[in-house]
């Protein structure tokens, strides 16, 4: 795991930890103000070690009954404090410290090992690196304008309504996403609005809570080939993020200079994840045979058996918009 990504998770947390001490002496200092009653009760609960050492050290005491009695006197006074703010227009935990990890209680650690809510974060920030590879920006569903679509017959189908179909499939695949599920294939020539649902996709499954990495084929094998051949100005692993995505999104695949390495990645990435189980939603404009000319038969076999394929149809969007 990055040592950098570590240090940055542990720094996030040990700020989150102190924002929230900060916020909680405001708080005791907000009710020692307004409901005094609260803090004379918390001030009694403090005193338990010291009742429970004069209870031990006195002659004659019958132990096993004192240390009964204080325990109901802890309850009794914690249930007061609950009901003084409850009464009073406060939540009943509203003086205990709100960690956002219950394991490590924010401290980074767990049973003596670096917790999992670390890892999680390394993977958020590793993410988030990874995306700012891409020059594209996250957009939704509800700006996706079907009326820019023909209600002319064209090939045997009416764009708009063909085009609205595929709209409602990919708001389904966000509702029911899962990260071992099919991946896409959008295909149509340029202008269809494939980055567009695409990303709108991305956004909706982030929003559900999933790590997703979305770009352009072009940028990410940019990155992926300097530092395959040492010419990254940081050392990182973009492969290895792509490839451990709960869902990858490889916008405008072919629009890229092809080599023998570049192929080489795409069949890489487009075979482990499909392996794996992981979804990879892939865009481009070009035809089946224009991607066997391009790729061969190994990658489009992979593409057209594994993945379900989304046809776009229509006129170019932006060359209408520019007419407008």
């Amino acid at each position: 795991m990055n040592s950098s990504l570590v240090a940055q998770a542990m720094e996030q947390i040990r700020q989150r930890r102190l924002l929230e001490d900060i916020a909680l002496e405001q708080r005791l200092d907000e009710i020692t103000l307004k409901v005094p009653e609260v803090m004379e009760a918390r001030n009694q609960l403090a005193q338990t070690s010291a009742k429970l050492g004069r209870l031990i050290f006195t002659r004659g005491t019958d132990i096993e009954t004192g240390v009964a009695k204080i325990r109901d006197e802890n309850l009794a006074l914690q249930e007061k404090e609950r009901v003084l703010l409850r009464q009073n227009g406060y939540p009943e935990d509203y003086l205990r410290p709100h960690r956002v990890c219950a394991d490590c209680e924010d401290t980074g650690y767990h049973d003596g090992v670096r917790c999992h809510c670390v890892d999680a974060l390394v993977r958020q920030l590793a993410l988030q690196q990874l995306n700012q590879v891409s020059s594209l920006k996250l957009t939704g569903f509800d700006n996706f304008r079907l009326d820019y679509y023909p209600t002319d017959p064209e090939d045997g189908r009416i764009p708009r309504k063909w085009m609205e179909r595929v709209l409602h499939y990919c708001q389904e695949y966000v509702r029911t996403f899962q990260p071992d599920m099919k991946g896409l294939l959008m295909q149509g020539n340029t202008g269809l609005g494939k980055t567009h649902l695409s990303l709108a996709i991305a956004t909706g499954v982030i929003r559900r809570g999933f790590g997703v990495v979305y770009g352009s084929t072009q940028d990410f094998l940019r990155v992926i080939e300097k530092e395959h051949f040492g010419r990254a100005a940081q050392p990182a692993d973009t492969l290895d993020g792509l490839l451990a995505a709960d869902l990858l999104i490889l916008d405008d695949l072919g629009a890229e200079f092809s080599t023998q390495f570049t192929q080489s990645v795409i069949y890489n990435i487009l075979n482990t994840r499909i392996s794996q189980n992981r979804p990879t939603i892939v865009s481009t404009n070009l035809s089946r045979s224009e991607l066997e000319e391009k790729y061969g038969q190994r990658v489009v076999s992979r593409l057209y058996t594994q993945l379900t394929c989304l046809r776009f149809v229509g006129r170019d969007i932006r060359q209408l918009k520019s007419q407008m």
